[in-house]
């Protein structure tokens, strides 16, 4: 896997854990509070995502099938686990489940069918878009490679047009539409500039910067609805570049900065689904040792358990589950 890529697995992980924890603290303190940049992490993912399907369906030929188990097999043995874990919880106390509001859905937390109800790990909305795009990314393996990846990105497109044309009221149609889509399409083209055969180092850093300054400008401009404008586009632009200089960022680690980050990276599902859990019993801590008071400290304190909570989900669960499942299955399997 790609250094870089990690890094900003890792970068994406941590901003929607840190908009979680301000919105955490603003329950905790009763002042509210949100730090909306970080839902901006989501993007990040998306666009990673569509990256990495092309990385690893590149050099060795799959099925659709085969493609889609794999999928099944990295996503959901952890999603399932937790959402086990959060059903318990919530049928022992349903309060401490989606206390941001909501109506909670049990089948569909386990299915990922976005029905406009809220899943018990609410983070759980995102793989819905995941394993829609990897649903259209499957039936391209049928088609010539090298129409593949066009063919990919065509019917992603052609999908948000349905949904801006015809505007649909059901949840499950706007997700299947959802403008959000467009961000693995900017995966795909990110794919596609790295693997030029030709780079221009000044290129790769003028993207690099460009992407950075347009996240700056869309700070100070309210752009709620333009996510996809003002969070995908400046992230493609940063991600093309700054995986473009892969080698330059693998010669340029500094010690443990370098490892911590890469630690994230690995560890970036596990974080990115474990963290509401932590933030449930941190926020019983909190309040005992009312840290609520002291804001900096207390989202700190969160933010540090929560990453840790998260590396320690990955070693003890995630990597265990997934040994465990290849030992079931022995059919070929992407990372």
């Amino acid at each position: 896997m790609l250094i870089s890529v990690q890094y900003l697995r890792g970068l994406a992980a941590i901003l929607v854990l840190i908009h979680h924890v301000i919105h955490k603290q603003g329950q905790l303190s009763g002042l509210g509070g949100e730090w909306q940049f970080g839902v901006s992490g989501v993007d990040l993912f998306f666009i990673i995502s569509g990256f990495i399907m092309c990385h690893i369906t590149a050099r060795r030929e799959t099925t659709a099938r085969d493609f889609l188990c794999a999928r099944v097999k990295r996503i959901i043995p952890l999603y399932w686990t937790l959402t086990l874990a959060a059903l318990a919880v919530y049928i022992a106390s349903p309060n401490m489940v989606n206390s941001s509001g909501g109506t909670t859905t049990i089948i569909n937390s386990f299915t990922l069918i976005p029905t406009g109800d809220v899943f018990l790990i609410q983070n759980g909305w995102t793989l819905s878009y995941e394993f829609l795009f990897y649903l259209v990314f499957a039936t391209s393996l049928w088609i010539r490679r090298d129409w593949r990846l066009s063919g990919v990105a065509t019917a992603l497109v052609a999908m948000v047009a349905l949904g801006v044309l015809l505007k649909p009221s059901n949840p499950t149609l706007q997700a299947l539409t959802g403008q959000l889509l467009l961000e693995f399409v900017m995966g795909i083209g990110a794919y596609r500039y790295i693997n030029q055969q030709r780079h221009s180092r000044v290129l790769d850093v003028g993207l690099l910067v460009a992407g950075v300054a347009a996240l700056v400008v869309g700070l100070f401009i309210n752009h709620v609805g333009n996510r996809v404008l003002w969070y995908g586009l400046p992230y493609a632009l940063i991600f093309a570049g700054f995986v473009s200089l892969d080698s330059v960022v693998a010669r340029v680690e500094v010690g443990l900065i370098s490892r911590v980050l890469k630690k994230i990276g690995d560890a970036s599902y596990s974080i990115y689904l474990s963290h509401p859990f932590v933030f449930s019993g941190m926020g019983i801590v909190i309040r005992k040792l009312h840290l609520q008071t002291a804001p900096s400290l207390s989202v700190a304190v969160m933010a540090v358990t929560a990453v840790c909570a998260g590396y320690a989900c990955h070693e003890l669960l995630e990597l265990k589950l997934e040994r465990w499942i290849r030992s079931q299955f022995r059919s070929p399997t992407m990372a």
